[in-house]
């Protein structure tokens, strides 16, 4: 897979967000399109795969970040919108808890998704139904037993 550099207009983003962070430099949502970018480069991967389970995983899964992006800031502009309260929080504690569902099921498909890699990796060499342990100092030459714990 190619890494490719994220760039960002910074003038258009302090256009877009105008606020700061309590530090100063950094603008609030700054990173959402290279963010959202991002997720797109995802879904389009996903898509791509052959197996249709496997492609339809990573697409619904691009959907539940993207979510998960928007209840983030939805939640970043509710807590700046006015000096913290407990009423303030208590109005905000329903998208928080929503945005940590979501992120629980991101995290279950994203495992779901490197499972399905990792069980289309070739299985290691075998010698007469016995696993090499490649990491001996014999050079891999000691085999594993059946009761051996991995």
């Amino acid at each position: 897979m190619e890494n490719r550099p994220i760039t960002i207009d910074e003038s258009a983003v302090r256009e877009q967000s105008g606020k700061r962070s309590e530090a100063g430099s950094v603008p609030l949502g700054s990173y959402h399109s290279a963010r959202l970018s991002r997720v797109l480069d995802y879904q389009i991967k996903s898509l791509e795969k052959d197996d249709p389970l496997e492609a339809n995983l990573g697409s619904i899964n691009s959907g539940l970040i993207r979510m998960a992006l928007w209840l983030d800031e939805t939640i970043e502009q509710a807590m700046e919108s006015g000096p913290p309260n407990v009423e303030r929080l208590s109005k905000v504690l329903p998208a928080i808890d929503t945005h940590l569902r979501v992120t629980r099921q991101v995290d279950r498909f994203a495992n779901i998704e490197l499972r399905a890699a990792e069980a289309r990796k070739p299985k290691p060499a075998e010698h007469n139904g016995k696993k090499k342990c490649l990491d001996s100092p014999a050079g891999g030459g000691v085999e594993e037993s059946e009761d051996s714990e991995v």
